[in-house]
């Protein structure tokens, strides 16, 4: 079944700041920014943290959440886990949160929205060259491919296992480097 994203989840932007953000060590919320998103779309620790009383609890993300890199170079969908103190994004994401009438895996929604024929819709409708900006109204009009919940099910499991496969293959080629590079020290200060 095709479905367009607004159907399936609540989509809501994050908040936008009037002043640059100071990390507040006795904040009780962390802020999620740009910069944040590494590589494999895990959130960085040491994100900046602010004071609760600048922050509506609705603005709170919860675990299973998705956010969407929405300005910059590129989109890439990100989902919330389990975190010590609460989280919030700034202006540069979408919150994306599933409608519970909805039968749609957060993994599966995050694989979907990752997919290269994804992004190729939201360069083709965003604004800007270099640095894009994707309008709400282009993520909400996104199909989305909603397959029965074990079709689902066995998507994210096969995106797990890859990441697993590619992060094994990722340390044996560290080791296998710092192998052949002690061998051939070797061979170097040998008589």
């Amino acid at each position: 079944m095709i479905m367009k994203l607004h159907e399936i989840a609540d989509i809501k932007t994050g908040i936008t700041f009037r002043n640059r953000l100071l990390d507040n060590l006795d904040g009780e919320i962390e802020v999620i920014q740009m910069r944040d998103i590494n590589p494999d779309l895990s959130i960085s620790n040491g994100l900046v943290r602010i004071s609760s009383e600048q922050i509506k609890p609705k603005h709170f993300l919860q675990p299973g959440q998705l956010i969407l890199l929405a300005k910059g170079k590129s989109t890439r969908a990100c989902m919330i886990g389990a975190a010590a103190k609460k989280r919030v994004i700034s202006s540069a994401f979408f919150s994306i949160r599933i409608k519970p009438t909805q039968q749609v895996l957060p993994g599966y929604l995050q694989w979907f929205l990752n997919l290269p024929q994804s992004e190729a819709y939201f360069r083709s409708n965003a604004s800007g060259t270099s640095m894009f900006s994707l309008p709400m109204s282009v993520l909400k009009n996104l199909d989305v491919a909603v397959p029965p919940l074990p079709v689902q099910e066995r998507i994210v499991h096969l995106v797990q296992d890859r990441e697993q496969e590619k992060a094994t293959l990722a340390t044996l080629e560290e080791k296998k480097d710092a192998y052949l590079q002690q061998v051939m020290l070797q061979e170097a200060y040998k008589e």
